[in-house]
């Protein structure tokens, strides 16, 4: 008799062999019992032997079925045991008849047929088992199952976790694809989903039929083959279960590859793990797709919409590539062409391509490396070879084996770590604890570029939590992906920075919990040490790693010696505290070594630090990862005070009520400690509180609140704590020790020390007799006794309560105004003191008066030709220059008038801010820093001549909002005192993020603006009706400019009552038709919501205006478009207005009406813009048709030059794309002699126009046109125009030669750098008469890469050692050059060679001694390489120098990166 644990051994190698190999090109196998049958089967003697051993199987097979028991009814009890399914025969002898008829080889066959006898033999031959009721879903199985399920809507709505909102959004959704989208939604959103909730929900719609077919098919669980064993208790059943699954799924995968290989099915069987795979790296992902023309433009555009979560945009990608698989011509190569894209990113989503790639019969492409590998017995029963996929991301595997010391360590830890409270339990034993396992829910958000700038160390009130998230650099995540592996093969390095107070040691607690509960999700690490930066001993070590393990057992020498062998590896250190550091500590220390990998180079490394310390760790160019620990949401304070106050719900619900009324209060409520202590204000006060609560008085009144809890319950003198009125009149008994603790914060705050011994106090201590008054706690530091404040916070308090009532105020203000660790500290001096002294003017009155203005790039000739569309036209969108090169604007003193309430200082800072213009373009601000600015703002008694606020979340313009006043209205207009501090011109085009109509409205009606001249103001998503928001602005009484700018809002037109909108739209109309001041229109807009109705009513108003002369609008909806203009909208607007001088319209050809029909122009247009995102030729054909006397033409399509020149003579600024060569040969031999165009700007779209007669064409129109002075080929702006050819630069080359009156020049042209582009550049540094220019270097095709990565490092070689150069001799040999910028892109930011810092130096030099540059910009991409900063940080002073010494009459030349 056969031991069945040999046939199982064979069934193993089987298995074995069938995964390890693949079929070759040429069909044959590699399996050496087939090449052996192969060998035989050539003989006509083998032929006979082969009809022999087949007539022997086929009778054991059918003498087997005879045996066994074919039954349809599901068996039970032992018989389950006995059975194999029918359904798998026949899925078997459907793949025998398949290769019959399919083969010629008789070696085929018996192959399978030896293969299937074995498989039949081995008693472990069955159907997949179904789910167990308990299991998640598989999607298709959902699909399958619920089929017959019409209803699908109130059936989602009864699955866990899906809302109403939910289900909104997926029946928006093509219809066929609603129920995959909602299933994709639950699956997505409940981890825990079952196949229970689904029967609960059917059983709640009454579907008793479809209950039935599911249950029954849930039994099919319970039918597992235990391999002939009986007897098997139930805890032997899964290890036969994974035997079962992995025999069958041989059999699966030779059916599926023969008889199926349908794409579609392929997709779909992928889609629910592919779709989870992608929203992992989603954006990386859809710009690869979409780069391989795989996903249309929309789809790329829609990942970027704000407000949907990640899995909602991957579920959105996968319904889209199934429909293109779905329509495409060759469903199959599509797909391959998806797997090639995914097979790139990271490794889940290499793995499931290279699956979907295996099941098409396709091969892997050779830069993707496998392995295949044998499995440990120990971890592997089955013995399935694995296939490994080699990728720099791979997560860090745990170590296999380890010493039992440092186990035995390690194992101490994780008890000693779980042991502890994640919240820190000296904070306070009576200070309100809000959240129930830490102070919250902490947001934390991914500075995805490491080169932000940091913060001031006064950012404990941050406060943007709800919206900083939806910034294009941030991204909100999770604790567990603090530590997610990065692209990079180095250990992590991760800098977590926040204000004091915020919950960064929380957060490390937090990880440290984790890993000693095995629940870090992404990384395995053998030891993890926490090391507390302001324990003296760990700061100060220089030398062992032994002295930073806190928890000195015995094993700790052995523990260190084996991390310092392996460098680290396996290890991850959390340095808690950098700030606590000295600067020279930060540069010598232990610590400092490691986190800058010189030493353990492959231990990982998390960092804390306060914001203001923490810019030296973000300059790393190893940096892993940036986390902002930014506090609680706007709805998370609500929550955490309803909690805290969970025994007194009625003063919890008063405090909930009262601070959303007064923003001022909520705005201190984002810092955990913070919350704490103004729910405890509210507490001891009754609820009450003072009407204007600065920082100031609220630690005040916390520490009172303190000592008063301290002396209740201590009890040692006759002291009533409720006769405790302030702090300034404590009785003596605490009057001394107060002093004492204030004496020690102030001295440990001037020597950056946050801890302190016994001995540093006096002796006897009135301090340590009453315990510190509550505001100390103690610790032990290697055996000795420490002592810290509550909080650093507490210390800084306390330290200006010194230094107010004993020192000499104004001197230490002076002597600590610029050190950044004590910017808190002078804050609160500044709320003590009401900065009443004279002495304190000289902060805020400056002679030279604060620069504070907007700096932006220069205007290029070019620009300067778009003055019909714009009077104003130094107010652009995307011009600034960061103030990082300039100094930043001064938050430190507005947070300082407001800490004082000191109007009168507040109008001598006003006026001393140069042109009372203020610009916040560059600058981060935090819920308090708006609340002191606005307070500044509106105490200024100034008229602004410019306000530019940057970019606003909708809660800091609500806390704007709060300080300033409204327009006060009487019976005879405003009031006389209403609008002392007015604004001429706002600018909020940075974007206003999620504002609604209530905000607008609010700060419209302030008096600052409200008599407002000039309003350009971008608004992204948020719940705002664009018809209700323009009637807003326009309402404004002295209004002249207005650009308004939305992208996707959220509100939706009622549709059960259209009255009051069309009501609305008619006001609109009319607004503009009456209003008389107004002459300058942009309305731009972007999203999915209604909007032809409001496009219809500007256009009507503007008709019937007689002082508007500009009008842009600029409309794109790219999924579902509106519906179009009513017809006669345009014609009217031509006919009938006769004050329109410019016109753009970027209307897409959708929104066109069908009968456009324009035979009457009355408007006097000098300038006209015709364009859209997507096509707008029908447009642009109508118009030009009739439209006569241009000066000014910008065209987003190509249009027959003669026609242009013949309509318009005078023609001055022409911009038009070329498609053919016949297009650019006529245009160029028309402006031979055309002496009236000044501005051309052409867009080479095709390779095929570069021909050389178009290159001939260029070169005589260039020697013989002298009065052209600006020419663009290829706007630099554009990345995807092609790089002009190397030999059409030769040409361009020539008829630059022969040419005196071209003064800008923008052109694209080709790397590397060749002795065509060397001449180029020789001939342009002799045109004396060309004083600007702008090159896009870009690598022409001959530079083929294997990869992206590739592809950037030869860019980077190109930049620094060719284009620099290049750019460099250009400087020297041209003298009269004033505007320069070069653009490179797609450099690789962290790679140098050392001699590329010599060519970086000697380019600065030659900028800075120039004797005519004013302005160079160097564009490589966000963010700017670190060695082009560093280099300029360094040198800038030497240069400035020698500069002004040089030639002290010139400007400083701008320098923008």
């Amino acid at each position: 008799m056969i031991d069945v644990s040999q046939w199982r051994a064979s069934i193993g190698l089987w298995n074995y062999c069938q995964a390890a190999s693949s079929r070759p090109a040429n069909g044959y196998h590699s399996h050496s019992f087939k090449a052996a049958v192969d060998n035989k089967s050539g003989s006509t003697t083998s032929r006979f032997k082969l009809l022999a051993a087949l007539s022997l199987i086929i009778s054991l097979l059918l003498s087997l079925l005879r045996y066994m028991k074919l039954n349809f009814i599901p068996p039970t009890g032992k018989q389950a045991n006995s059975i194999i399914t029918v359904t798998v025969m026949i899925h078997c002898f459907q793949s025998l008849a398949l290769f019959i008829a399919t083969t010629g080889s008789s070696s085929d066959l018996i192959y399978y047929l030896v293969l299937l006898f074995l498989l039949l033999l081995s008693g472990d031959v069955e159907l997949n088992p179904g789910p167990m009721i308990d299991d998640q879903p598989d999607i298709f199985l959902l699909l399958q199952w619920l089929e017959p399920l019409v209803d699908w809507k109130p059936f989602g709505l009864l699955l866990p976790e899906i809302t109403q909102h939910d289900i909104t959004i997926i029946e928006q959704v093509d219809t066929k694809h609603q129920k995959l989208a909602l299933f994709t939604k639950w699956l997505n959103t409940d981890p825990t989903a079952t196949w229970r909730d689904v029967l609960n929900a059917l059983t709640k719609r009454e579907e008793i039929n479809l209950i039935q077919t599911i249950n029954n098919l849930l039994q099919v669980d319970l039918h597992i083959c235990t391999g002939g064993n009986n007897d098997a208790p139930v805890s032997s059943i899964a290890p036969v279960v994974s035997t079962v699954l992995s025999s069958v799924s041989v059999i699966n995968k030779l059916v599926t590859s023969i008889t199926s290989g349908n794409p579609k099915d392929i997709l779909r069987t992928h889609s629910y793990k592919l779709g989870h795979a992608i929203s992992v790296n989603l954006y990386n992902v859809t710009d690869a797709l979409y780069a391989k023309e795989l996903i249309p433009q929309q789809t790329k555009e829609a990942m970027h919409v704000s407000g949907v979560t990640d899995n909602e945009k991957s579920s959105k990608i996968m319904l889209i590539i199934e429909q293109l698989l779905e329509s495409s011509p060759n469903p199959e190569q599509y797909l391959i062409d998806i797997c090639h894209v995914l097979i790139n990113q990271h490794c889940t989503l290499t793995d499931i391509a290279i699956s979907i790639l295996h099941e098409l019969g396709q091969s892997i492409p050779d830069n993707v490396s496998l392995d295949t590998v044998l499995p440990s017995p120990v971890d592997d029963k089955s013995k399935t070879p694995v296939t490994i996929v080699k990728c720099q991301s791979d997560v860090a595997k745990p170590i296999s084996s380890i010493p039992n010391d440092v186990q035995g360590y390690a194992d101490s830890m994780r008890e000693y770590y779980k042991s502890q409270s994640i919240v820190a339990r000296s904070t306070s034993d009576w200070l309100p604890k809000i959240g129930k396992e830490f102070f919250g829910k902490l947001a934390l958000v991914e500075k995805q570029d490491s080169s932000t700038q940091a913060e001031s160390a006064w950012h404990m009130l941050r406060g943007l939590v709800d919206k900083t998230v939806k910034l294009t650099e941030n991204k909100e995540i999770s604790v567990e992906d603090i530590l997610k592996p990065t692209e990079s093969s180095l250990s992590l390095r991760v800098v977590i920075d926040g204000p004091p107070g915020i919950g960064k040691t929380t957060l490390c607690r937090k990880l440290l919990n984790m890993w000693s509960n095995g629940t870090l999700v992404h990384q395995q690490y053998d030891l993890v040490l926490y090391c507390p930066l302001r324990e003296a001993k760990i700061a100060t070590d220089t030398t062992e790693l032994a002295d930073l393990f806190v928890h000195r057992y015995y094993e700790v020498p052995m523990v260190a010696e084996w991390f310092e062998k392996r460098n680290g590896e396996g290890l991850l250190i959390i340095f808690d505290g950098w700030d606590e550091l000295s600067e020279q500590l930060r540069q010598s220390s232990l610590a400092a070594s490691i986190i800058h990998r010189k030493w353990l180079p492959k231990c990982s490394v998390i960092v804390t630090s306060r914001s203001y310390a923490s810019s030296s760790l973000l300059k790393m160019d190893t940096l892993s990862r940036h986390v902002q620990v930014i506090g609680f949401s706007e709805e998370e304070i609500s929550t955490v005070i309803i909690q805290a106050l969970e025994k007194d719900t009625e003063l919890a619900q008063k405090i909930v009520n009262d601070l959303k009324v007064r923003k001022a209060v909520q705005s201190l409520c984002y810092v955990p400690l913070v919350c704490s202590m103004v729910i405890l204000v509210y507490h001891e006060e009754g609820g009450r509180l003072p009407t204007t609560l600065t920082l100031t008085q609220l630690y005040e009144n916390f520490i009172l609140q303190t000592i008063s809890r301290h002396v209740e319950i201590k009890g040692r003198h006759d002291i009533d704590p409720h006769d405790l009125g302030s702090l300034s009149s404590l009785p003596l008994q605490l009057a001394k020790p107060l002093q004492e603790m204030c004496q020690i914060a102030y001295t440990n705050l001037a020597n950056t020390t946050m801890t302190f011994s016994s001995h540093q106090l006096p002796s006897p201590s009135e301090a340590v007799k009453e315990d510190y008054l509550g505001l100390m706690t103690a610790f032990i530091e290697y055996r000795e006794k420490k002592y810290q404040f509550l909080h650093w916070s507490i210390q800084d308090f306390l330290a200006a309560w010194w230094i107010v009532k004993h020192e000499k105020t104004e001197k230490v203000f002076k002597d600590h105004f610029d050190h950044d660790h004590f910017q808190m500290c002078l804050i609160f001096v500044a709320g003590l003191t009401h900065l009443e002294h004279e002495s304190y003017q000289q902060y805020f009155f400056n002679k030279q008066q604060h620069d504070l203005q907007c700096k932006k790039k220069p205007l290029f000739g070019f620009d300067t030709c778009y003055t019909s569309f714009y009077q104003n036209p130094e107010v652009r969108e995307y011009d600034h220059i960061s103030f990082s090169d300039f100094g930043n604007v001064p938050i430190l003193l507005f947070q300082l008038l407001y800490e004082s309430q000191n109007k009168t200082l507040c109008q001598v800072l006003a006026q001393s801010i140069n042109k009372h213009s203020l610009c916040l373009n560059s600058e981060s601000l935090s819920l308090y820093d708006w609340l002191c600015l606005s307070y500044c703002i509106n105490n200024s008694n100034i008229k602004w001549d410019h306000l530019h606020l940057g970019c606003v979340f909708n809660q800091s313009l609500s806390v704007f909002n709060t300080g300033l006043s409204p327009v006060v209205k009487n019976n005879s207009g405003l009031t006389d005192n209403s609008l002392q501090t007015q604004c001429k011109r706002l600018e909020l085009r940075r974007w206003l993020y999620d504002p609604t109509d209530e905000l607008i409205h609010k700060l419209l009606q302030s008096s600052l603006l409200y008599n407002i001249q000039e309003c350009y103001c971008g608004l992204k998503s948020g719940q705002y009706v664009p018809c209700f928001v323009l009637l807003q602005f326009l309402n404004l009484p002295q209004l002249k400019i207005l650009h308004l700018i939305m992208r996707q809002p959220r509100s939706t037109i009622p549709t059960f009552d259209n009255t009051y909108y069309t009501c609305k739209c008619t006001k609109l109309e009319t607004c503009i038709e009456m209003n008389l001041l107004l002459q300058e229109m942009k309305i731009e807009y972007k999203g999915e919501k209604e909007i032809s109705s409001t496009i219809i009513s500007v256009i009507r108003g503007v008709t019937k205006n007689k002082t508007i002369v500009s009008l842009m609008i600029h409309v794109h909806v790219p999924l579902a478009p509106p519906s179009p203009l009513q017809d006669g909208v345009i014609e009217q607007l031509l006919k009938g207005n006769n004050t329109l001088q410019a016109l753009s319209l970027n209307i897409d050809d959708e929104l066109i009406p069908s009968s456009l029909n324009i035979v009457e122009v009355n408007t006097p247009l000098t300038a006209l813009e015709i364009g859209g995102e997507k096509k707008s030729s029908e447009l642009m054909t109508a118009l030009l048709l009739y439209i006569q006397g241009l000066h000014c033409l910008i065209l987003d399509e190509p249009y027959p030059p003669h026609l242009l020149f013949d309509s318009h003579p005078s023609l001055h600024t022409l911009t038009l794309p070329l498609d053919t060569a016949e297009s650019a040969i006529e245009l160029f031999n028309i402006l031979q002699t055309k002496a009236t165009l000044k501005a051309l700007d052409v867009e080479i779209k095709e390779e095929r126009v570069c021909t050389r007669n178009v290159d001939d064409s260029l070169q005589d129109m260039l020697t013989q046109n002298q009065a052209l002075k600006y020419i663009k080929i290829n706007d630099w702006y554009s990345d995807w125009y092609i790089p002009i050819p190397s030999s059409f630069l030769s040409f361009l080359t020539t008829g630059l030669r022969h040419n005196t009156s071209l003064q800008q020049l923008s052109v694209s042209i080709p790397l590397p750098v060749n002795e065509e582009i060397r001449t180029f550049i020789n001939v342009i540094s002799e045109k004396k008469n060309l004083v600007e220019l702008e090159v896009n270097f870009k690598p022409d095709q001959s530079c083929n890469y294997c990869c992206r990565e590739e592809g950037k490092q030869i860019i980077t070689s190109f930049f620094y050692e060719q284009v620099l150069p290049a750019v460099t001799n250009m400087l020297q040999s041209h003298a009269t050059i004033r505007l320069l910028r070069i653009k490179c892109k797609d450099i690789n930011k962290k790679i140098f060679q050392p001699n590329w810092i010599e060519l970086v130096q000697h380019l600065y030099e030659t900028i800075f001694i120039h004797p005519a540059l004013e302005y160079i910009g160097i564009y490589t991409g966000y963010p700017a390489p670190r060695l082009l900063k560093d280099t300029l940080k360094d040198q800038k002073e030497t240069l400035i120098d020698r500069h002004r010494k040089e030639q002290p009459c010139k400007p400083l030349p701008i320098v923008h990166m």
